[in-house]
């Protein structure tokens, strides 16, 4: 009874940060959320630790409920674009990367997308390089450099260069589902309204 009252009159903004605490396994702040919303730029429309980077982020998707760079010490740079499926974990010190310098010109850039499938797990350490395609549920071990693609998804990969060293059976696989669905700080239900006002020259949202 008193909770239920309690969430009446709390402010429309804290009633909001409540839900989005239900949304996302990793501790964001009411003062980080508060000052996304504050802010004009809102590119980088998820949450993204103080001691992570993200570049060209009108080229990088965020799924929902997906925590891609709430850990420090993770750099998504999204040169040829990174598109990022829904419930998809990242631990600490996590680098994709979606273009690198030509090996004969090193002021030049080759770019390729990097996608990562839905309910993907990737461990710390790992680094995912350009033109990777990572089906569903893959699972990224720690330390790995993942080189090449695995579309298929259901497995487990690790290693420098990345193997795959596991296949996940289908039938047994449990999707996680929070009680509220959020795309980085929006409500799923907002954020066709918020992509046409804040995302407009995106990559991946027409």
């Amino acid at each position: 009874m008193i909770k239920s009252i309690i969430k009446h009159i709390l402010p429309l903004p804290i009633k909001q940060y409540l839900r989005f605490c239900g949304s996302i396994s990793n501790r964001v702040t009411i003062w980080e959320y508060l000052k996304f919303y504050i802010k004009k730029d809102k590119a980088i429309y998820w949450p993204v630790h103080k001691n992570s980077e993200v570049t060209h982020p009108l080229n990088i998707f965020v799924g929902i409920n997906s925590n891609a760079g709430t850990r420090p010490g993770c750099y998504l740079q999204g040169n040829g674009g990174i598109h990022i499926g829904k419930y998809v974990h990242f631990a600490s010190n996590i680098g994709i990367i979606s273009g690198n310098h030509d090996v004969n010109n090193q002021m030049l850039h080759i770019n390729k997308e990097v996608y990562i499938g839905d309910y993907s797990w990737i461990g710390m350490n790992s680094v995912i390089l350009p033109g990777v395609n990572l089906g569903p549920r893959t699972i990224v071990g720690a330390g790995s450099v993942v080189t090449k693609s695995f579309p298929e998804g259901f497995c487990v990969i690790a290693g420098n260069p990345a193997k795959k060293i596991k296949d996940l059976e289908k039938e047994k696989f449990v999707p996680t589902k929070y009680q509220t669905e959020f795309y980085g700080f929006i409500p799923k239900d907002n954020f066709e309204k918020f992509a046409k006002k804040h995302l407009k020259g995106h990559k991946y949202i027409k």
